[in-house]
């Protein structure tokens, strides 16, 4: 099987410190929201000044400095899905991103998850392509007690109730059956979103900290889909998340330094 071909050597043909230099002062935090509307309420908050950005064939993403909640960090909106949210994670790194924090919107696969309630993943399910180029073959990849400990810290802190449990990553939002729900939530999965598997994966190939949550915006369970709040686009979650998101990175970033 192609997902057993995982190959160990650190160097590639290319590879992302040759494609993207060191950006005087980077913020070591680097925050990745899978939100527009979001990242629209965080810099008409908090400001940010644009410091780089991500160049791709089909346009541009900015990176902007924000400070907030006692912090300086490095705040972008990925795009959808686990190669091209991975590819900021790799830039992110030469450019000199320690501390990776990304939040979005997952589904839930229990009716009990009230939609805007946020989730804690401890591991993902790998199903998707990435994460078999970054690690061997295996069904899931374990999020960093450490870092996890540290987004768990944040919650309790500013009084976020959320759910803890795995999390199901899959390449194809249309490919989500009944069959398939069923045998994810037996493995102990309560949300499903399509990056944090392969997100994970880099991080602990490259040695960096990451650490992600979600907000639950819909329910796929065997009765069907309930669209809930994807709509909404995180609308009336921003404070909570990007708080919960700053604080996270400042935990992972002390926890570093002791």
């Amino acid at each position: 099987m192609i997902h057993n071909e995982f190959d160990p050597d650190r160097r590639a043909i290319i590879n992302p410190e040759e494609c993207c230099r060191p950006v005087e002062g980077f913020p070591e935090i680097c925050i990745g929201i899978f939100s527009k509307p979001i990242l629209d309420w965080v810099l008409k908050s908090f400001g940010g000044a644009e410091i780089s950005r991500f160049n791709y064939c089909t346009g541009t993403i900015p990176i902007y400095e924000v400070e907030a909640y006692g912090a300086r960090a490095a705040v972008y909106a990925p795009m959808i899905g686990g190669p091209a949210a991975v590819s900021t994670m790799e830039e992110g790194i030469p450019m000199g991103g320690k501390y990776f924090v990304y939040f979005g919107a997952a589904g839930v696969l229990e009716k009990g998850v009230s939609h805007g309630k946020l989730l804690l993943p401890t591991a993902a399910v790998r199903d998707e392509g990435l994460s078999y180029h970054y690690l061997p073959a295996a069904d899931e990849v374990e999020l960093s007690p450490m870092d996890v400990s540290a987004c768990r810290a944040a919650m309790t802190e500013l009084d976020v109730p959320c759910a803890e449990g795995k999390t199901w990553t899959t390449d194809a939002f249309y490919r989500e059956t009944r069959a398939k729900v069923m045998r994810r939530k037996e493995q102990g999965c309560i949300s499903v979103e399509m990056e944090c598997a392969s997100l994970a994966a880099v991080a602990q190939f490259r040695g960096v900290r990451f650490a992600e949550f979600f907000y639950a915006t819909d329910t796929v369970d065997d009765a069907g889909w309930d669209n809930g709040i994807l709509h909404e686009k995180g609308a009336g979650l921003e404070e909570i998340c990007f708080h919960t998101a700053v604080e996270t990175g400042k935990r992972m970033k002390l926890l570093s330094n002791t």
